[in-house]
């Protein structure tokens, strides 16, 4: 697969006028980093060498990774099936080059600037019918993610913790276990066969299909001055997105404060004496799933990081990758 995703992109550069590209090693290594390839680009009497990942599909919580493990080596080059629009303008960004089987290209290096955009993409072939992504699937898989165990248990015990019909779980089931995401054991147990990937798909998906259906307002301080790290949150409500990032990390300063609660929004607001503003910093935003008592004022870091995700702020990049190793991996 690789091999063949290596061959039409760099045909597709090579279709350009004025551009040659080469293939000068696979599976290469530099700096004791190992990669898919080394490609060479002459524009002219140029060269432009680039160490290459390959890639069957990037979205944007591959980029936090793809930086850290490329930040000591340039230039890189990402070459993919598809790449999500989402993690093309995350790649521009941070000056990672890019190149796509249906011809998308960004390319950068010291004697080359070119920028395609193209109408054509790869991704109908790479689609999913599945309906475990839809906005109550996400629910489930949501806690999946969190309490593994909870794939084996009553459909009724799974469904109250997401806030879905026991119907929804039974489907959800159905279709990880026919994606592959889930195997199973014997008639009555099931167990992760790719948790890693499952959650790649569910931080897209949740940027994509839930968060921007949740029920949310703005609001602003009434008084500016107030120091929200010393409010002491009411009850079933806590901080998320990058406010709750600075808490975890202390890496970043929060230009927004995202706040999570299956309170009544009136309720919370005067708790915290903020007053509604379409325009403030201070987002409300509904639970999605029926909330733990703990005295941690935090949102989940799985859900931390897949709020940072849904921006393009590089700072925010950096610290949903510190998070991504500190909290999260180790539970995939």
């Amino acid at each position: 697969m690789e091999a063949e995703i290596l061959n039409i992109a760099t045909e597709k550069i090579n279709n350009l006028e004025g551009l040659e590209c080469k293939i000068l090693a696979e599976n290469t290594e530099e700096n004791e980093t190992f990669f898919d390839a080394k490609i060479a680009i002459y524009h002219g009497n140029l060269e432009n060498k680039y160490f290459a990942e390959i890639k069957k599909k990037i979205v944007p919580n591959n980029v936090p990774r793809i930086l850290e493990q490329t930040k000591n080596i340039e230039p890189i080059i990402i070459i993919a099936d598809y790449i999500t629009p989402k993690a093309k303008e995350l790649l521009r960004i941070n000056n990672i080059s890019y190149v796509d089987t249906a011809g998308n290209m960004f390319l950068k290096s010291q004697y080359l600037y070119l920028l395609i955009q193209t109408n054509k993409t790869n991704r109908n072939t790479l689609k999913t019918n599945t309906k475990a992504f839809n906005k109550a699937g996400l629910k489930v898989i949501y806690q999946f993610l969190l309490n593994p165990e909870f794939i084996n248990k009553p459909y009724r015990f799974i469904g109250e913790k997401a806030n879905v019909t026991i119907a929804t779980v039974g489907v959800v089931l159905k279709d990880l276990l026919k994606e592959n995401y889930i195997i199973q054991e014997n008639k009555k147990e099931y167990k992760f066969h790719n948790k890693e990937r499952l959650f790649e798909e569910w931080v897209k998906e949740y940027n994509k299909n839930l968060r921007p259906k949740l029920r949310k307002k703005k609001y602003r301080w009434l008084n500016k001055s107030v120091n929200w790290r010393k409010i002491k949150l009411p009850r079933e409500t806590f901080w998320g997105g990058v406010n709750a990032a600075e808490l975890l990390t202390e890496y970043l300063i929060a230009d927004k404060i995202e706040i999570y609660t299956g309170q009544k929004f009136e309720e919370v607001m005067k708790r915290l004496k903020i007053l509604p503003d379409d325009k403030g910093d201070i987002t409300i935003t509904e639970l999605f799933w029926k909330n733990k008592e703990h005295n941690n004022q935090l949102v989940e870091p799985m859900l931390i990081y897949a709020d940072l995700l849904g921006g393009t702020n590089t700072r925010y990049l950096e610290t949903a990758n510190i998070i991504y190793k500190k909290y999260v991996q180790d539970k995939l």
